[in-house]
Parts: C-alpha cells; structure tokens; sequence
C-alpha cells in the first residue's frame, strides 16, 4: 500500500459513501457543501489539499475553504486566527516560511491560495465557497483585489462564490457573485446590496425561518452553516434551503436520501 499518497488514501476510505452521494446528487434540490473541505476521513485535515480530493471522490460538489494572509502577504488557505495544528501561531502575524514548516494534522504543509486552486482545477464539477476572513487591519480592497486576481489567473471565476462576514468584501465581490455571513441583513436588504444570496448560522435561520422562502422569491440562494446533527440536517431539508453546509457530509447525504424515500 503507497502510503505517500494521500489522494489514493482518500479515495479508498471515501468509496463506503460515494454511492450514497452521488445517487442523491442528481435528484436532490439542496447540495452539500463540505466545511473547509471533506475533512472528516483518514488522511484528510480542514483546509487542507486532501480535503478537497476527497470532496472530489465522495462525489461532493461544493466545497467551502477559508483564506488568510500571513503577517508577509501571502494568502493561505486556513481558517485562523491561529495555525490550525499549533494553535499557538496568530497566521496574520507570522511569516509564511515558519507556518509552512508546521505539518497539518495529515501531514501537509499549509496550503497557499495558488496551491489550492491548482487542485481545485482538476476537478471542473466542483464550486467553490471561497471565505475572505479578514484577521486584524488589513485593507479590504487589497484583499479582495489580490484573491479575486488570483482566482482569475487560475480561471475558476466562473466557479468561485465570494462570503465574508464583511458587507464591504461582499460589496466589492457583487459583480463576481457574493453571498453575506453575519446574518444581521433581512432577505431584502441583501438583495437591495446586490448580493448573490445569504449564507446564515442555523441559529439566525431558525430565528427568522421565514426568510429562506422570502429570500428565494427575491432570486437570493440561502445557504445553512455549519450543521452536523441530524435534527439539524432535517430541519434544514424541510425548510428547503439551497446548500447545507457540514462537516459530516455523509450524514446529510443520508438526511437528504431518507427524505425522499418517506416521501414517495
């Protein structure tokens, strides 16, 4: 067995819920988005390059990944603040080469933007949810403008959806497709702002379930985050939003299958 490989790893551990997904894929209205990637077996880690090669063989067709800058300017793909595996490294103010010499979980180096989407490219049926996460005072546009160029370079424009918790990254992506995370905006002042659609906690949509039709009538797309029990999963499947987003990817593609067979 080649141990070294960690995608070869992923797609024989992954392949007990690859049926599953991808008989669902087709039929279900809701996709599954896998948190910072398909992190949740052998091999993989949050963010990292293994959890998108197995979002790949599980069959999953939208994954969300986090991007930061280190304390040099370079974009990794990390959720922050800190290293993901030390915990003790504050990402914006360390340079790249100390981070990159601390392993992930799965043994690989934290992944810059470029490495990413490399990977990304392989595998065309994939969208992306690409988290702009801002760690202290950096300028926004700067940001926005060095992620997006680089998006571009790669050409996965057409495959990336821009979310942040911040109304100003978000109104500099509206033209890309751009979709808002506080959930502090009812449905119709995000669509008023030009956004894409609304990715809510589970906590704000159950407050306000009404706005996920409401939102929906308005053209917005209505993402759920991040929900992980099954009580969760149903309540999201009932109320008929677009994406749910999880870090068990095989619980929801089980949610969503024994939906449709309790209503045939």
């Amino acid at each position: 067995m080649n141990t070294n490989n960690p995608a070869a790893m992923i797609r024989r551990t992954a392949i007990v819920i690859v049926a599953t997904l991808l008989s669902i894929a087709t039929l279900s209205a809701q996709q599954i988005v896998a948190h910072r990637g398909h992190h949740s077996v052998e091999g993989s880690a949050e963010n990292s390059l293994a959890s998108l090669h197995a979002a790949h063989s599980a069959g999953i067709n939208v994954v969300e990944f986090d991007v930061v800058f280190t304390a040099d300017g370079r974009a990794v793909v990390a959720h922050g603040p800190n290293h993901p595996k030390s915990g003790g490294e504050p990402i914006n103010k360390t340079r790249f080469e100390a981070l990159r010499s601390i392993p992930l979980e799965n043994g690989e180096c934290l992944p810059t933007l470029e490495e990413y989407l490399a990977v990304a490219k392989e595998y065309p049926e994939i969208e992306l949810l690409l988290e702009i996460k801002l760690l202290g005072k950096e300028s926004e546009e700067e940001v926005f403008a060095t992620i997006d160029s680089t998006v571009e370079r790669y050409g996965l424009t057409d495959r990336v959806t821009y979310i942040s918790f911040s109304k100003r990254i978000c109104d500099l992506a509206r033209e890309r497709g751009s979709m808002y995370l506080m959930g502090d905006l009812s449905p119709r002042k995000v669509a008023k702002r030009g956004y894409k659609g609304i990715s809510y906690p589970a906590a704000i949509l159950r407050l306000h379930p009404a706005w996920i039709k409401r939102a929906q009538r308005l053209g917005l797309k209505v993402s759920i985050w991040t929900v992980n029990q099954p009580s969760g999963v149903e309540w999201a499947i009932r109320h008929g939003v677009d994406y749910i987003t999880t870090d068990n990817p095989a619980l929801v593609a089980e949610c969503i299958a024994n939906s449709k067979t309790n209503n045939k």
